[in-house]
């Protein structure tokens, strides 16, 4: 497969397949993979409810940022970010800078889906409801958007055909930098 000399940032909202696309396409590309969640438990000591709970989703905020700064100076990785990384301005700017951007999309049923039975969703605590997801993705897409290269829709799909697209999609992106 091509070789990429960008990190690939995936980003989306919760549910979307960020983190089971990041292992597949990492293996696929032969790239080490990190997730900025579970970089801030390690780092933190806590889970990410246990954070956004005791410290509140400013101070977890704060981390994300602290943590894409580490990751933009380490070698070339497949990374994938919280669903809240792309809505504060020097995120942006880190990933922009040093990676190619894949926004993976699914729609608020797909994501219900996916997530329905997951407890350690702070921000869905206690809205777990298609309605309140569909809020906070329209709240969110417009960040979204501005900050992809490149987006994918994983609804009704494979990891292996979404892992295809994304790389097929870099390439092509990759010949017109």
């Amino acid at each position: 497969m091509g070789t990429f000399n960008k990190h690939i940032f995936l980003i989306g909202f919760m549910g979307t397949g960020k983190s089971a696309i990041a292992q597949q396409l990492g293996n696929l590309l032969g790239l080490s993979v990190a997730d900025t969640d579970s970089l801030i438990e390690e780092t933190s000591g806590m889970s990410i409810p246990e954070l956004f709970q005791e410290r509140g989703e400013d101070y977890f905020r704060k981390l994300e940022t602290e943590t894409l700064g580490k990751l933009a100076f380490l070698d070339r990785k497949i990374v994938s970010c919280g669903g809240g990384v792309p809505l504060k301005r020097e995120n942006k700017e880190i990933i922009k800078k040093t990676g190619n951007v894949v926004l993976l999309t699914a729609s608020a049923e797909t994501i219900y889906m996916r997530v329905k039975e997951d407890t350690q969703r702070p921000l869905l605590k206690d809205n777990m409801n298609i309605n309140y997801i569909e809020e906070l993705m329209k709240k969110r897409q417009p960040e979204y958007d501005k900050t992809a290269d490149i987006i994918i829709k994983t609804d009704g799909r494979n990891i292996f055909e979404i892992c295809e697209e994304i790389v097929s999609r870099l390439k092509k992106l990759e010949d017109t930098e």
